[in-house]
C-alpha cells in the first residue's frame, strides 16, 4: 500500500473516531508551534464545530495529507466557501487557506513529560496573547532560544558521552587514574605557588634592611619555602611520568582485550561488507592511541582547571577584570579548534574507503606472500603508483582542509597577543603610577604569561576531548556491534548419533546478488563418509561454512539429531567438529603448538600430536627440523624454518586429526599435495573418520571416490547423489566430471 493511501486512511479513522466522540491524540513533530507546543508533546483533540472556534484557539486540519497543529488566526467566506487562516506561532508566514471541511477539531488539552497541561492555563494565555500581537518581533527570539537550547542539549549529550566514554576505557584502571588526577592538580597549583613565592621574595629583596633580624629570616625562610615548592615540582613530575606510565599501559591492555574479544564474537558477514569493513578499520585505527589520548587531556582538563581557580584568585589581588580579558583573548582559538575539529572527523569518515585501499596496496608491496609474483612479473611500478595516487589525493584533502584553517587561527594569535600586551602595558602604567608594588609588576607578568598557557591549555584540552570522544565513539560503536545469537551459550548439548538434515537451505552473501545456495536438501548419516563435488562456486564450501555455523540459512534449517542448529549454537557446535579449510592459515609459532591449535582447551599432548602429524605425512619432516617439534615455523621471526605450501597444508591436516571430534569437514584437504602425498592423506583420512562422521570436498575424485555417499552440486543445487559407481552408472553430471581431464582436475 503505498503511503500516501495509508495517510488518508488513517486520518478517516481519525476523524470516524472524532465523529463518535472518541478522543484523539497525536504527537508533535516540529517546532512551528513553539513555545506553546514543542517536539515531542501529545496533544488531545476534541471535535468542534465552526461557531466553537475562537481567533487564537489552536487547531488541527488536514494539510495535504498530514495532521497539522497551528494557531487560528481568523476565517473568511468566498463563493459560499467558509475558510481558515491558521499560522503556527514560530512561523513567519501563514498557511494556505483551508476549506472548513480540512478541519480535524481543536486542542482543548496536551501532555509535556509526564504532565498533562490545559491550553487555558495562564502561561497558554500569554503564548496566544504575544502570538496574536507581537508574532514578527519575538519569532527571531523564539529561534534563538531553539537554537540555543539545541546547542546547549546537544553539548550535554557530548557531556554525558565522554563521560560514558572516558567511564568505558578507564575501567579496571579506577585506582591509578585517581592517583594521576591528584597529581595533576598539584602539577596545576604548584607553578602558581612558586610564582607567588617569587613575588614575595621581590618585595622582601626591594624593602628590606640589613640591620633588621627578623626581616632577614622572614626572607630565609621564604627563601626555603621557593626551594621546596621548587623540589616538590620536580619529584611530582618525575612520579607522573612513572604513573602515567602505569595508567597508558593498564588501558591499553584492557583496550585491546575488549578489541580482540569483539573481533572474536564478530560474525564473518561483518568482515565481507565494505561498510562495515570501514567501520571495523576506524575502529582498530583509533583504538590504538585514542583511548589514552582522551584520558591524557582529560587530566590536562582537570590540570588547569585547579591552574585557572588558583589564577583566578591571585588576579582578584591586582585586577579582577584582567582574568575576563585573558579569557576573551583566547576564545577566537577555541571557537576555530571546535570547527575544525569537527570538519577533521567528516573528513577521516569520508576517507575510511581509500585508507584501507592505501593500506592493502602498501601489504602488497611490504609482504612476503606478493613478492615473488612482484619479482616475477615486475608489477611493482603499478602497485606503486595506485599507492601514490591515493595517498596524494589522501595528504591533498588533509592540506586543504588545514590551509583553511591557517588564517583564522593566525588571525586569533594576533588577536590573543595584543590582548595580553595591552594588558601588560596597564599593568606596566598602574606601577608606574605606585599603585602597585614592583612584586606584583612580576607577579602580574609572570601569572599573565603562566595563566594565557593554562586557560589555553584548558579550552584547547577541552576541545580535544572532544575531537577524540568524537573518533571514539566509532570504537565504542564497534564494541556495541550486535553478536550473532547463535555465537551464545545454549543449553542444548550438541548430539551426532543419528545424522545432519540440511532442509530446503537457502542462502546469499551480503555483498552478492545471487544465491549461493538453493534450496538445498541432504542428509548425512552419522558415521558415514560423505562427499561434496562441482565446480568452483558451486556453493559445497558455503554450506561447510554453515555446517560450522559461521553463516545462518535465509531460509530452511539444519539439524543435528532433530536439534536446529541455531538452538545449539555455534560456540557449541565449533567445540564438537574440527576441520580443514582450503584457505587453511599459516601460524610462525613452533611446529608443536601448530599441531595443538587443534585442541587449546585441553593440555598439549606430545605424543598425540605426534601421531597426528605421523596420520598427516608431516613427521618426517618435523623431526628433522633443527629442534624437531618445537623449531618455530615460517619465516616472520628469526631462527625460524619456512615449509612448503604443501607441508604447511600437512601442518592444517594434522591439526585436524589431533582433535578428536565427531564431525570432520575437510575443504580441499590435498589441493596442494602430490599424489603420493594425497594416497597418504586419504589413507589418513579413512582412518580418521572411521566411526566419525565426514564430509570432504574436493576436486580431484580419486580423493572421494571411497566415500558412502557422493553429492553433486551444480549453481548451488544438489543435482545428484549416490556412492561411486551409481553416479558413474547414472551418467550424468558426475559422469562427466569423473572423465574430464583425466580425472585429475575438474574446472
Amino acid at each position: 500500500m503505498k503511503q500516501q493511501e495509508l495517510n488518508k486512511q488513517l486520518l478517516d479513522f481519525a476523524e470516524t473516531l472524532l465523529d463518535e466522540n472518541h478522543q484523539l491524540s497525536f504527537r508533535m513533530s516540529g517546532n512551528s508551534m513553539y513555545p506553546a507546543l514543542k517536539a515531542g508533546d501529545i496533544g488531545f483533540v476534541q471535535k468542534c464545530d465552526e461557531k466553537d472556534l475562537n481567533k487564537g484557539d489552536i487547531i488541527v486540519f488536514n494539510q495535504n495529507g498530514r495532521l497539522v497543529a497551528h494557531r487560528l488566526i481568523g476565517m473568511f467566506t468566498r463563493d459560499d466557501i467558509q475558510f481558515i487562516i491558521a499560522k503556527g506561532d514560530k512561523n513567519s508566514y501563514t498557511d494556505n487557506p483551508i476549506t472548513i471541511e480540512s478541519l480535524i477539531g481543536k486542542v482543548y488539552s496536551f501532555q509535556r513529560g509526564n504532565k498533562k497541561k490545559k491550553i487555558d492555563s495562564t502561561k497558554m494565555k500569554l503564548n496566544k496573547f504575544v502570538a496574536l500581537h507581537f508574532s514578527t518581533p519575538i519569532i527571531p527570539f523564539y529561534n534563538f532560544r531553539l537554537q540555543a537550547g539545541k546547542r546547549f542539549n546537544l553539548l550535554w549529550s557530548e557531556l554525558k558521552s565522554i563521560k560514558n566514554n572516558i567511564s568505558i576505557v578507564s575501567k579496571e584502571s579506577e585506582k591509578i587514574l585517581f592517583v594521576n588526577i591528584i597529581i595533576s592538580i598539584l602539577q596545576g597549583v604548584l607553578p602558581f605557588i612558586i610564582i607567588v613565592c617569587i613575588k614575595t621574595l621581590i618585595d622582601q629583596l626591594t624593602s628590606i634592611s640589613t640591620q633588621n633580624e627578623s626581616q632577614r629570616l622572614y626572607f630565609t625562610v621564604i627563601l626555603i619555602i621557593t626551594a621546596l615548592v621548587f623540589l616538590a615540582s620536580g619529584v611530582l613530575s618525575e612520579l607522573k611520568t612513572y604513573f602515567s606510565l602505569k595508567l597508558s599501559q593498564s588501558i591499553t591492555h584492557q583496550i585491546y582485550q575488549k578489541l580482540h574479544w569483539k573481533h572474536a564474537s564478530l560474525d564473518l558477514s561483518r568482515y565481507e561488507s565494505p561498510a562495515e569493513q570501514d567501520k571495523i578499520h576506524r575502529a582498530v585505527q583509533e583504538a590504538s592511541f585514542r583511548p589514552i589520548k582522551i584520558v591524557s587531556e582529560m587530566l590536562i582538563g582537570i590540570k588547569s582547571v585547579a591552574a585557572a581557580l588558583f589564577l583566578v584568585g591571585l588576579f582578584i589581588t591586582i585586577k579582577w577584570h584582567l582574568i575576563v580579558i585573558l579569557i576573551i583573548a583566547i576564545i577566537p582559538g577555541v571557537y576555530f579548534r571546535l570547527k575544525s575539529s569537527r570538519k577533521l572527523y567528516k573528513q577521516k569518515e569520508a576517507q575510511s574507503t581509500k585508507e584501507r585501499e592505501m593500506y592493502y596496496f602498501n601489504r602488497i608491496l611490504t609482504g612476503l606472500p606478493f613478492a615473488k609474483e612482484m619479482k616475477l612479473f615486475g608489477f611493482f611500478d603499478f602497485f606503486k603508483q595506485h599507492f601514490s595516487n591515493v595517498q596524494n589525493m589522501l595528504f591533498e584533502q588533509q592540506i586543504k582542509l588545514r590551509k583553511s584553517e591557517l588564517w583564522l587561527n593566525i588571525f586569533a594569535q594576533i588577536f590573543s597577543v595584543s590582548l595580553i600586551f595591552l594588558s601588560l602595558g596597564f599593568v606596566s602604567y598602574l606601577k608606574i603610577k605606585g599603585e602597585i608594588s614592583i612584586g606584583t609588576v612580576a607577579l602580574f607578568f609572570f601569572a599573565f604569561q603562566r595563566g594565557y598557557g593554562v586557560l589555553n591549555e584548558l579550552f584547547m584540552s577541552a576541545t580535544q576531548i572532544l575531537e577524540d570522544n568524537t573518533f571514539l565513539n566509532d570504537f565504542i560503536a564497534f564494541l556495541n556491534m550486535p553478536t550473532s545469537s547463535n555465537s551464545l551459550q545454549s543449553d542444548h548439548s550438541f548430539s551426532l548419533s543419528k545424522e545432519i538434515r540440511i532442509e530446503n537451505v537457502r542462502f546469499r552473501y551480503k555483498s552478492s546478488k545471487r544465491d549461493a545456495l538453493k534450496l538445498v536438501n541432504i542428509t548425512i548419516p552419522a558415521g558415514k563418509t560423505v562427499a561434496f563435488v562441482g565446480a568452483n562456486g558451486s556453493g559445497k564450501t558455503t554450506l561447510i561454512k554453515l555446517l560450522c555455523g559461521f553463516y545462518q540459512p535465509d531460509s530452511g534449517r539444519i539439524l543435528f539429531d532433530g536439534i536446529d542448529a541455531t538452538e545449539i549454537g555455534q560456540q557449541k557446535i565449533c567445540e564438537n567438529i574440527t576441520a580443514v579449510f582450503q584457505d587453511f592459515a599459516l601460524y610462525n609459532i613452533s611446529a608443536i603448538n601448530n599441531i595443538g591449535l587443534g585442541n587449546t582447551r585441553e593440555t598439549l599432548d606430545f605424543d598425540k600430536a605426534v601421531k597426528a602429524a605421523k596420520a598427516a605425512g608431516i613427521n618426517d619432516i618435523l623431526e628433522h627440523l633443527p629442534n624437531g617439534y618445537n623449531t618455530l615455523l615460517g619465516n616472520l621471526f628469526s631462527c625460524g624454518e619456512e615449509l612448503s605450501i604443501g607441508q604447511w597444508q600437512k601442518m592444517a591436516i594434522a591439526r585436524a586429526f589431533y582433535r578428536d571430534s565427531s564431525l570432520v569437514l575437510l575443504d580441499e584437504p590435498s589441493s596442494a599435495l602430490d599424489a603420493e602425498s594425497e594416497l597418504q592423506i586419504i589413507n589418513g583420512l579413512k582412518k580418521l573418520s572411521h566411526d566419525k562422521t565426514a564430509v570432504i570436498i574436493s576436486h580431484r575424485l580419486s580423493t572421494v571416490q571411497w566415500a558412502d555417499i557422493i553429492y553433486v552440486f551444480n549453481d548451488g543445487e544438489v543435482v545428484e547423489s549416490g556412492n561411486h559407481q551409481e553416479l558413474l552408472q547414472l551418467g550424468g553430471k558426475y559422469y562427466s566430471l569423473f572423465h574430464t581431464n583425466n580425472n585429475q582436475s575438474i574446472e
